[in-house]
């Protein structure tokens, strides 16, 4: 019984430490003129917010805004932007299956008398994993050029803090790789 447990706890710090962090993916048009964006503005066309409160959705696009405000693009509301940027955090309710197995097996001699003897648990979790795309089109051409995705980043968000803290950076992440080179 202690072995199945300590398999147990094993697993548990395993499944935690998988847990910590978030997977930054993009994707961009090569072709795009990026050297000749200096000035952006929000897409209206808003695809929803994918079951995050608007309190998630003004976190994420006040670090939007402020991450490319810092990277030196400038917000234009009265003219024609260079491009348009848009945002939406996605939250989805996951199935996770773990499955523990613990075996023990005995043998002898040169025709062994082996026994096994074996327990097998498995459980499924429910969690909400939470992902933000940014997305860029632009202006002229009303092509998406440039995508970014932080996929799991609210996930595991308890109280505001956290997302104040963990949005940000996300979403800086994200958008480290925007423009490309």
């Amino acid at each position: 019984m202690r072995l199945y447990r300590l398999a147990a706890a094993l697993l548990a710090l395993a499944l935690l430490g998988g847990c910590a962090g978030y997977d930054i993916r993009y994707d961009f048009d090569a072709s795009a003129p990026y050297a000749r964006y200096k000035t952006f503005d929000w897409y209206t066309a808003k695809k929803g917010t994918g079951g995050t409160t608007s309190l998630m959705d003004k976190r994420v696009r006040t670090a939007v805004q402020a991450e490319l405000q810092t990277k030196g693009f400038k917000l234009e509301t009265q003219g024609d932007p260079d491009f348009l940027v848009t945002y939406y955090p996605i939250v989805q309710d996951k199935k996770v299956r773990t499955t523990t197995r613990v075996g023990l097996s005995t043998g002898w001699g040169y025709r062994p008398v082996s026994g096994r003897v074996g327990v097998s648990s498995s459980q499924v979790r429910h969690h909400k994993e939470g992902t933000i795309v940014v997305e860029v089109v632009d202006f002229r051409s009303n092509q998406m050029v440039w995508q970014g995705v932080a996929a799991g980043a609210l996930t595991g968000l308890k109280n505001p803090e956290d997302a104040n803290e963990v949005i940000p950076k996300a979403v800086r992440d994200i958008l480290a790789k925007f423009p490309p080179n």
